[in-house]
């Protein structure tokens, strides 16, 4: 089970983009041993909808990288001593829009500001100062984890040895804040949304189901959908609704999301995704990659639909041009973006390379 914490209980923290959040309750889970000479710690940064508990010891429910941690696997807690925790935001332990806001003692609703990826990293880094840790052998994440990740590098150059980014970009590209805009737009637009203001009503669930159905769709691929679903139809589908195996799968996963997640958290968390700008706070984007000294490994899949081919290269380049120690890879594979969950032969040996430097 994640532990609780209170940060910014005497100070604040002051946001990138204005505005400030105190006190601040942080989720968080640690895996493994921690060495007398506090170097082998890993921070592990979950993608967009994860949590602070990516392995459960529990029979009946798997945590986002079940498969990859363990004795001897990916992440290895024989060795490592791995820490995760639930972004600020987010709806599952740390402060997030459903918290209470202690100037009103109800959620936050609305009134939570606009956050970023560098807010989040800064509320991480509170957390490794009140666990005593200074420095971190490793930050690994995947999709939204990775922007993390990278961020680590430039915030906190010095406490960082190695960075593993998986399936992320330096930027969002236009057509994926455009899926954003139409996700968002999907909940803000639900009869129910209310402005935000939802928790003493009915909660936005159509818009959230809506938005999670074509989230999925950016995580696969057209080949991994036909393999499943092809065009396979229900004996019983409804002509409107549910009439292809694909329909019932994207319903499913809709219906499954909305046990799970906040559609105000969804959307504060998809802005942020948005709005990472490396730059943020220095004169380019150059300058801000120029502060990376961690050994950098950034692995790519081809079939990628929401962080594309074009865009990993790009930013290969740029890393490359600001004098990052980097090491590329790519892949293909049928799952495409989600591939960094769930296609562990491909990530193991690349992700040991990563942590062994």
């Amino acid at each position: 089970m994640a532990q609780n914490i209170t940060l910014f209980k005497d100070r604040p923290l002051q946001l990138a983009l204005g505005g400030e959040l105190s006190p601040i309750t942080v989720a968080y889970q640690t895996y493994g041993k921690l060495n007398a000479e506090k170097s082998n710690a890993v921070l592990l940064c979950h993608a967009l909808t994860g949590d602070a508990e990516p392995s459960y010891d529990s029979p009946t429910e798997k945590g986002w990288w079940q498969d990859f941690i363990g004795k001897g696997l990916a992440f290895d807690i024989e060795q490592y001593f791995f820490i995760c925790s639930n972004v600020l935001g987010g709806c599952k332990g740390t402060t997030g829009p459903s918290s209470l806001n202690p100037k009103t003692n109800k959620p936050y609703g609305s009134e939570f500001p606009i956050i970023t990826v560098q807010d989040i990293v800064t509320v991480q880094r509170e957390l490794l100062d009140y666990l005593n840790i200074p420095t971190l052998h490793a930050v690994v994440g995947g999709s939204f984890g990775g922007m993390q990740a990278t961020q680590w590098g430039i915030s906190y150059p010095e406490q960082v040895r190695n960075i593993i980014n998986l399936c992320s970009s330096l930027t969002l590209s236009a057509e994926a804040i455009g899926f954003n805009h139409v996700m968002r737009q999907a909940i803000i637009n639900d009869p129910y949304f209310n402005g935000g203001d939802y928790y003493d009503g009915i909660a936005p669930d159509n818009g959230l189901k809506i938005a999670r159905m074509l989230g999925m769709l950016t995580y696969r691929t057209d080949i991994q959908l036909a393999k499943a679903f092809g065009r396979e139809t229900k004996q019983q589908g409804k002509i409107w609704g549910d009439h292809f195996q694909v329909e019932s799968y994207l319903s499913y996963q809709g219906m499954k999301f909305l046990g799970r997640f906040d559609a105000n958290t969804y959307l504060r968390l998809l802005r942020a995704l948005d709005l990472y700008n490396p730059g943020l706070g220095y004169t380019n984007e150059d300058e801000a990659l120029k502060r990376i000294k961690a050994n950098y490994t950034l692995i790519g899949v081809t079939s990628d639909q929401l962080f594309k081919q074009v865009d990993l290269h790009k930013s290969k380049q740029k890393l490359e041009q600001a004098g990052v120690n980097l090491e590329f890879h790519e892949f293909n594979s049928d799952f495409g973006h989600d591939s960094f969950l769930v296609d562990y032969d491909f990530f193991e040996p690349m992700i040991k390379k990563g942590l062994a430097k």
